[in-house]
């Protein structure tokens, strides 16, 4: 069976769209590969296109996405990304009973952090993900207590702001920043797989 992860969370900007595009890229840049497929979910966005190291998928229309899913899931060492949508309670219900692993995504602010603890609450297996993490001291200092806020078992491990990791999303951009964005999207497979207690080997394609 395929393993499934969601980026997900009620509030619109965090990154969600980014952060599955980079664990799409980070599978099929690890050097033994995982197949990946990444679907899109919000009906505002275009369906990604272009040759890539994993494959985009449109499940934009809710009532055919349940049925994708079980497709896909019959597929073995598949690892399932899905780009949720803020506010909409009917895939988040969806998300809640076939993800093997919920990742929130939250940025540097009061308002950010208390968000994704809500979340968390109504999501009790989910994850949150510190993204677009302040690098300067100064500035990183300050964010610490946004950090704390999350109990440490409930969140991953910081992903700082990386430069030009939008043009994931741009067809024509991608090749362009596929290898300069390969090795902190591998350190994120393997961090998102750690979590779910699984090994990159055991999902990686065979031969």
């Amino acid at each position: 069976m395929a393993k499934l992860i969601a980026t997900a969370g009620n509030k619109g900007g965090t990154g969600k769209s980014t952060l599955a595009h980079l664990i799409g890229h980070g599978c099929g840049s690890l050097p033994h590969p995982i197949d990946a497929v990444v679907i899109t979910t919000d009906d505002e966005d275009e369906p990604i296109s272009g040759q890539r190291r994993y494959l985009p998928l449109d499940g934009r229309d809710l009532s055919l996405l349940p049925p994708m899913l079980q497709k896909l899931d019959e597929q073995e060492r598949l690892l399932i990304i899905l780009d949720g949508a803020a506010a909409r309670p009917e895939l988040d219900k969806l998300v809640q009973s076939v993800a093997d692993l919920v990742v929130l995504p939250y940025g540097a602010s009061i308002q950010e952090a208390q968000r994704v603890l809500k979340d968390l609450e109504r999501l009790p297996g989910a994850v949150a993900l510190p993204n677009r993490w302040p690098t300067h001291p100064d500035v990183q200092k300050r964010a610490k207590r946004f950090l704390e806020m999350v109990p440490a078992d409930r969140r991953l491990p910081p992903i700082s702001a990386l430069s030009r990791v939008d043009e994931l999303l741009d067809a024509t951009a991608y090749s362009r920043v596929a290898t300069p964005l390969s090795r902190r999207a591998q350190q994120l497979v393997i961090e998102v797989l750690h979590r779910m207690k699984v090994h990159p080997l055991d999902m990686a394609a065979k031969n």
